[in-house]
């Protein structure tokens, strides 16, 4: 299996099944992908780190703990990562363009120590 990464303004670099982890959804932009709701950074850290009160570092720490610990405590959580491993390819979308700071290459990552014989992609 290959984990990709793309923003959704990229569709040429989309692989595979598309999830976005994003909070939102791309205005004028029809769905053509499933969500990821256990992959949403929390809205509180998200609000830090737009105010400057955290720089990416931190928040992709925090990010990465908050993702530890619902992964720990929620089976659906476990059970969808798991599900992952049966699928060829898979995209991480959200709004992000590419070689910006951005949650989706922490996610992509996160997913990558998690699933035996996952294998990197493009993480864009």
């Amino acid at each position: 299996m290959m984990l990709h990464t793309a923003s959704f303004y990229d569709p040429q670099d989309w692989k595979g099944q598309c999830y976005r982890v994003s909070r939102s959804h791309p205005r004028g932009r029809r769905a053509q992908w499933e969500v990821a709701p256990f992959l949403y950074p929390d809205r509180q850290l998200l609000r830090a780190y737009r105010r400057g009160d955290l720089d990416f570092a931190a928040l992709a720490l925090e990010y990465r703990q908050g993702l530890d610990a619902a992964y720990g405590q929620s089976e659906q959580f476990q059970e969808w990562v798991l599900s992952l491993a049966g699928l060829e390819q898979v995209t991480l979308l959200c709004f992000e363009r590419e070689g910006k700071p951005c949650h989706r290459r922490v996610a992509a990552n996160w997913l990558l120590e998690r699933i035996p014989g996952l294998k990197s992609g493009g993480l864009r």
